[in-house]
């Protein structure tokens, strides 16, 4: 599995480290790739992640995840 997330909000470097940090604790992610200058991100698994997920698990660091794209 792998997904690329847009998200918003991120426009610093202390924001792309939280952003990475919150995507790699979610159950069942393997490998998170950051890029504060595109505002993207992508995740691989093992196995299926849901976007509910992803989205609960940047929104207590108040970034919006804007687009999912299943890879």
């Amino acid at each position: 599995m792998e997904k690329k997330l847009i998200i918003e909000g991120m426009t610093c470097d202390g924001c792309a480290t939280k952003v990475l940090k919150n995507l790699q604790s979610i159950e069942g992610v393997t490998g998170v790739t950051v890029s504060r200058e595109t505002n993207s991100a992508v995740i691989s698994g093992e196995n299926e992640v849901s976007d509910e997920a992803i989205h609960e698990s940047l929104a207590d660091v108040k970034y919006n995840v804007v687009e999912i794209e299943d890879r």
